[in-house]
């Protein structure tokens, strides 16, 4: 989301009455430099195992959670190295310039945020296919491929209709001599109380109202799952697989939120403080300062929370038995070759 950049951080007033952070410069670039690189690594790994297993798997869910893998492979594949250029440089200037500048900061901001919207879409999507699985079983049935294609499309195309006046609002500006991508509303709109509001509508409706959304979905599943204790003596045994299956896949989807409100609750808070409540924030605090900075790194982090959540319940759901059978045949078959 703009805004949603590191920076340089300040703290102690000098004779230009900046704020100068009283910690060694290069400390800060090693930290933040080895945090995103981390971070990086983690998520191209994870989610691209993710996205593989999930394509090997038949598991119904899987088509969801290869397109939020998706999403957040490609936020970390067009946002980390930039950031960790940017730590590096000491500067946020944007190192193309000319025409091919200004389209790639319009598409590097507009792809990043898209591919965030794609992802909190996706838990929608994620919790409603457990609200039919366990409020509407008879139905879930009849939810194909095609069906699931098509509401994974939307995700894209709501997302990308959401962010398209980034192709207006950003472009290259100069300051201090440094070209920077930057977003301004002007000549068209007043950009001040334009981008408020702007900015005000995204927050909401990519972060807060799909996590208020899937917290209502995954409160009806769980009440029905504990209201239903005696499910299993009315039905058959596949259907009681099917019944523990569920309630497996929904702790995965529950655990998953909570995860992305951990990551993104943080950076909601700083940035509603700073819209709506900037006098409410001390100048030159260590605190604040400290809290902005993990607000940022923290929301950074819900590229990993999917990879790692589904790493977690890889032995209940078996999202990744293909691949563990893969790695077992091959050892197998190495063991066979050194017999011999």
């Amino acid at each position: 989301m703009p805004g949603n950049n590191s920076s340089n951080v300040f703290l102690k007033a000098d004779e230009n009455r900046t704020c100068i952070l009283p910690v060694e410069p290069v400390l800060i670039v090693i930290s933040y430099t080895t945090i995103y690189s981390i971070v990086l690594v983690v998520s191209l790994v994870g989610n691209s195992l993710l996205i593989f297993a999930c394509l090997k798997s038949k598991t119904t869910i899987k088509l969801i959670i290869t397109n939020e893998a998706v999403s957040d492979l490609l936020f970390s594949i067009v946002s980390f190295p930039r950031e960790i250029v940017v730590q590096i440089k000491g500067s946020t200037a944007f190192l193309v310039h000319g025409s091919i500048g200004e389209v790639l900061c319009k598409m590097c901001a507009f792809t990043v945020d898209t591919t965030i919207a794609v992802s909190t879409l996706s838990l929608i999507l994620v919790a409603a296919d457990r609200l039919v699985a366990v409020v509407f079983p008879t139905k879930y049935i009849q939810i194909t491929v095609r069906k699931r294609g098509l509401l994974i499309l939307s995700t894209w195309i709501l997302a990308m209709a959401i962010h398209s006046p980034y192709f207006y609002t950003f472009r290259l500006g100069t300051s201090n001599g440094e070209t920077l991508c930057i977003t301004n509303w002007e000549p068209a709109f007043d950009h001040e109380s334009t981008y408020l509001w702007f900015y005000t509508m995204l927050l909401i409706t990519v972060l807060i109202v799909p996590l208020v959304t899937v917290a209502i979905l995954q409160t009806v599943v769980l009440v029905k799952l504990r209201s239903d204790n005696m499910a299993a003596y009315r039905t058959s045994i596949a259907l009681q697989r099917q019944a523990q299956r569920n309630k497996k896949l929904v702790t995965m989807s529950v655990v998953i939120v909570l995860a992305f409100v951990a990551c993104w609750l943080p950076f909601l808070v700083n940035r509603f403080l700073a819209l709506f409540f900037p006098a409410s924030i001390p100048k030159c605090s260590l605190g604040y300062v400290a809290f902005s900075q993990y607000a940022t790194l923290s929301s950074f982090c819900h590229v990993m929370t999917n990879p790692c959540v589904c790493f977690t319940f890889m032995r209940r759901l078996r999202v990744f038995q293909t691949l563990r059978n893969t790695i077992t045949l091959r050892k197998s078959s190495t063991s066979v070759e050194t017999r011999f």
